[in-house]
């Protein structure tokens, strides 16, 4: 139900500029939220419960200085409500804004199946640059949509979780939230 379109090299090296993102603060089942968008779909979200609103907001805004930022959680309200799943079925628009080593990484993460994990080497060989590890977690960790696509999926070679952007506590719920979901609908089957 994710649809996704990466934008310009060209808006990516200007840093956003001329691009018009709407934002919005909204609770969520992982606490508040930042949500970010274009008009192509969701570019941003981020987490504020361990870092909070101030460092969150600094955060995604430093990802594209020279955008121009409206705040409108009214438009961005559908889309919120689909990314969590409040409207089933609904199609969540992404608009990925990144170098394009950080898009194919990102890519890679949205094949991961839910309530699954991977580890960073996983992911490097997918792309086809097995000993790019260092450079696949910094891209990974350079996820500007947080939870849409699942960063949190990617833990370490020895099964540890590693750091998280958002907090480990964020990043245990998030896993928490989907491992649950897996097996409800594996109870479902049965």
């Amino acid at each position: 139900f994710l649809t996704w379109e990466a934008m310009s090299p060209g808006t990516y090296a200007g840093g956003g500029k001329g691009l018009v993102i709407r934002w919005g603060w909204f609770d969520s089942p992982f606490g508040l939220t930042l949500v970010m968008a274009t008009e192509r779909g969701i570019c941003g979200l981020g987490f504020a419960e361990e870092t909070g609103a101030e460092p969150t907001m600094a955060d995604l805004r430093a990802r594209w200085p020279h955008a121009d930022y409206v705040e409108d959680p009214v438009t961005l309200g559908p889309m919120v409500d689909a990314a969590f799943g409040v409207t089933r079925n609904a199609p969540v628009p992404l608009a990925l804004i990144g170098a394009p080593f950080q898009l194919k990484v990102w890519e890679a993460l949205l094949r991961i199946p839910s309530g699954h994990v991977t580890t960073y080497s996983e992911i490097a060989a997918a792309i086809g640059h097995p000993r790019a590890v260092r450079a696949v977690g910094t891209a990974v960790g350079r996820n500007p949509i947080s939870w849409l696509i699942p960063c949190h999926r990617a833990v370490r070679k020895s099964g540890g979780l590693g750091g998280y952007h958002w907090g480990l506590p964020v990043k245990r719920a998030l896993l928490a939230r989907e491992t649950a979901a897996l097996d409800a609908t594996a109870d479902a089957t049965l």
